[in-house]
């Protein structure tokens, strides 16, 4: 079956576990929310070991058969996980993912996680077979008309009480983030335990706090602030900020800034902001820097986007905050070799 991301947890609770799961979609925080709270469900009910496959370039696919197929020493049970990357598992991984879906085992619990899939890969013979074999959740960008409800729920789930005026301000200074939204309640339930928050104490907070927001950044760099951008990164690995996120935020401005290049350079730039939740200041600064982005740098910074993220989850050797400084850079429009000069310093 397919769910969306607010259909996930319920489906969760009420049903058996499926054999075999795959969680994608535009909302990384939902995406991680939803494998988390299947990974919780699953030890609960007896798989108690783990597996974990990462499907880069040259991926050998019969391990995935193997490991279908081989017995655990240690569990009855198992959870198997497979990360995809963002050019999804090819031609050997789509036969490989629909064999194993048809075979799937009763010991062994499938997850596969994904980055944003391509209209195509949702229609694919490998996908198809998750959804008939299993459960695929898709978490769609939110419509901004349903922002403030879900501030008000993350809110209410938190043990945070907002008033009606400050879910509004929230929700429009997030331009539908649901991780920067989320961080941020997570950070006002320990500032004002057992409160009610009202706008003053949104506004306040915000004046010193999303400064140096992970959302700050790219939009800084986008802006050619190059220096205002290593600031708040350098800021952001201060206060102990983890890589994964700065690098999810990054990403997805390189990719809307990538696709509005694209939109510009086909003359349907404004086609394409129309079809786009953000605050007009946003589309203003994005279609401006659309003009004058190359395409070609962008789809450059996206590469090494992927690598930075293999390096995240240690696939691969580097070190992540070098990486973040040169990907801020020339996001920012600092030239190549001028961005691994700075990015190298001491």
């Amino acid at each position: 079956m397919e769910l969306r991301a607010d259909q996930f947890q319920r489906q969760l609770d009420t049903q058996p576990l499926a054999r075999c799961y795959l969680l994608a979609g535009d909302e990384p925080l939902q995406v991680l929310e939803a494998a988390d709270a299947l990974r919780a469900a699953a030890r609960a009910q007896g798989f108690d070991e783990r597996e974990v496959l990462h499907a880069e370039p040259g991926f050998d696919w019969g391990q995935l058969a193997s490991a279908g197929a081989s017995l655990s020493l240690f569990a009855e049970k198992r959870m198997l996980e497979v990360h995809l990357t963002d050019k999804g598992p090819g031609k050997p991984g789509s036969a490989a993912i629909s064999d194993y879906a048809k075979n799937a085992p009763d010991t062994t619990l499938l997850l596969i996680v994904a980055t944003p899939l391509a209209a195509s890969a949702r229609k694919s013979a490998w996908y198809k077979a998750i959804v008939k074999a299993g459960v695929a959740m898709y978490a769609w960008p939110l419509p901004g008309s349903r922002m403030a409800q879900w501030v008000g729920q993350r809110a209410r789930d938190n043990g945070l009480t907002l008033d009606r005026d400050a879910v509004a301000l929230l929700a429009e200074q997030t331009e539908g983030n649901l991780l920067a939204a989320a961080q941020e309640i997570d950070r006002l339930a320990l500032l004002h335990p057992q409160e009610t928050i009202g706008a003053a104490e949104i506004e306040a907070a915000a004046s010193d706090h999303t400064r140096f927001g992970i959302f700050d950044l790219p939009a800084k760099a986008m802006a050619g602030d190059t220096a205002g951008a290593l600031r708040t990164l350098a800021r952001l690995r201060a206060e102990g900020v983890d890589a994964v996120p700065i690098t999810w935020a990054l990403v997805r401005e390189i990719r809307l800034l990538y696709q509005a290049a694209l939109a510009a350079r086909a003359n349907r730039l404004d086609a394409m902001l129309g079809r786009i939740f953000m605050p007009p200041a946003r589309k203003r600064q994005l279609g401006g820097a659309a003009g004058r982005a190359d395409p070609a740098m962008l789809a450059d910074l996206l590469r090494r986007a992927a690598r930075l993220d293999q390096i995240n989850k240690g696939a691969a050797a580097g070190r992540a905050w070098d990486e973040l400084v040169t990907l801020t850079l020339r996001l920012s429009g600092k030239p190549a070799r001028e961005s691994a000069i700075i990015a190298n310093r001491p």
